[in-house]
């Protein structure tokens, strides 16, 4: 039985995430209430994170902060980095991915990552015709 899989938000590189945020919220006409930053600015961190919803997609800024993953995320500038999707089972999900000839890759090249909150997974660009392709369980 195939996994089921609904879309879940485009992830997007930033170079600032506050001045990203109030561009977004003039777009939209977003209030702060409607976008929820991870971690708030007034915690130390390697990446920072804002979702948010707008006209039926959802959204996630990124903002590389450590020399780390600057380097990782600006090699390839800023802009749409990823689209990410739900899925019911990961580990199935993973191999019906594998049967096709396209396996983890980029930020998970071992495969699933599990979290407090979720199981994580992307595949390789170079297997999925260079997009990049999330896939997450909540548990």
């Amino acid at each position: 039985m195939n996994p089921k899989r609904s879309f879940r938000h485009i992830g997007y590189i930033v170079r600032d995430l506050k001045q990203s945020v109030a561009d977004f919220q003039r777009l939209f006409d977003l209030q702060d209430e409607d976008i929820r930053i991870i971690p708030p600015f007034e915690l130390a961190a390697d990446t920072r994170f804002a979702f948010f919803h707008a006209d039926g997609l959802t959204f996630e800024l990124i903002e590389p902060i450590s020399e780390h993953f600057k380097n990782i995320l600006f090699n390839s500038g800023v802009g749409i980095n990823h689209i990410c999707f739900t899925v019911d089972d990961i580990d199935s999900a993973v191999k019906e991915m594998a049967a096709k000839g396209i396996r983890p890759g980029h930020v998970t090249p071992n495969g699933i990552i599990t979290m407090p909150h979720q199981k994580m997974v992307y595949f390789d660009p170079n297997d999925t015709g260079g997009f990049l392709i999330e896939y997450i369980q909540p548990l």
